[in-house]
């Protein structure tokens, strides 16, 4: 998954934020609500966190029930199976205080998956992982290869079994899978070592590409109907965004926005694209024209909604360090788990 760069901005009130929804969205707080179901088990929550923000957890710590998991970018494989620790001490004990079950991200530090073309290297990476959970008493861990070179399907399903032998069946093992991926990934040998797969229904636009929705509504059902195909809906957990992204007009550079730092002329400008169902601006600052793309409460609760209506295992934060109180008081209203 994209790692985006914070956007330095003030952040702005929860009674701003909340002033998207009926300001470039056309849906309010008490209308999300009429669209909550408790007639099915609550959907899971996991909630990614990367180190890219300056600003406290408070909005997660402050309503901590309204989350399943908590999936911090915190290791990162070398290209012997050796750990990278990356972890942030304050936030763990936090979450321990708050009883915030951790499953941290691990990801391939080397960018190239060179790890698993041995099958040595595999077992070594397996093993550490494992005694990782282990010694930090950790839920079980969230596995971020995003993707595995095509080359590697086999070897990548091998390290997952390896995994799985290595961790008590009680250790919860996610996986994070990139749309469009080429296939490799083998879900049908997968699926029996892995408890859910969190698809990246994101950055359908993103830093490199012209202006565009992050995850147009048309889209993440596509995608997310092919993985139906492969993986039974108990075991997928669709992705949320909780940023966007803005471009200079003419440009496909675009700087990453937190959902907690929308600006202002954002909020001026928002409209809401039937089309894709998002919302997106068009606003100019002293740099000169811009457009920005993002996922709004309103399109956030579109995906909850999506997820519920396929009977998914959950949905999937990225990321938590990027929501305010009026991200986390739509999980609990859509969602609702109570503390």
């Amino acid at each position: 998954m994209r790692f985006p760069r914070a956007f330095p901005v003030k952040v702005l009130s929860v009674v701003t934020a909340m002033s998207v929804l009926t300001a470039g969205c056309g849906i309010g707080v008490h209308a999300a609500n009429k669209t909550s179901s408790s007639k099915s088990p609550p959907l899971k929550v996991l909630a990614f966190w990367a180190n890219d923000v300056s600003g406290p957890l408070t909005p997660l710590y402050t309503h901590s029930h309204a989350i399943t998991d908590l999936a911090p970018f915190w290791y990162s494989l070398d290209a012997h199976g050796g750990l990278i620790s990356h972890v942030n001490s304050a936030i763990l004990h936090q979450a321990e205080k708050e009883h915030i079950a951790i499953t941290p991200l691990i990801n391939d530090g080397t960018g190239t998956q060179a790890f698993l073309a041995s099958s040595i290297t595999r077992v070594i990476a397996a093993r550490n992982i494992a005694d990782l959970v282990g010694k930090m008493h950790y839920q079980g861990v969230n596995i971020d290869f995003e993707p595995p070179h095509t080359r590697y399907v086999n070897q990548l399903t091998g390290f997952m079994i390896d995994l799985r032998d290595f961790l008590p069946r009680t250790d919860t093992i996610t996986m994070d899978v990139v749309p469009h991926s080429g296939g490799a990934y083998n879900f049908s040998k997968l699926a029996p070592e892995v408890n859910q797969f969190v698809l990246m229904s994101y950055d359908e636009h993103d830093d490199g590409s012209p202006p565009g929705p992050v995850a147009a509504l048309g889209w993440v059902e596509n995608i997310l109907s092919r993985m139906l195909h492969s993986v039974p809906a108990s075991k997928i957990d669709l992705g949320i965004a909780l940023y966007g992204y803005s471009w200079p007009v003419g440009s496909t550079h675009a700087t990453t926005i937190p959902y907690n730092a929308i600006t202002t002329p954002m909020i001026q400008h928002a409209k809401w694209s039937t089309r894709y169902q998002e919302t997106y601006a068009d606003y100019t600052t002293s740099t000169g024209p811009h457009i920005a793309w993002w996922e709004s409460l309103q399109g956030m609760n579109q995906k909850i909604q999506l997820a519920k209506k396929d009977h998914l295992a959950g949905i999937a934060l990225w990321h938590i360090g990027y929501a305010n109180n009026a991200v986390m008081q739509l999980l609990l209203h859509q969602i609702g788990r109570q503390p």
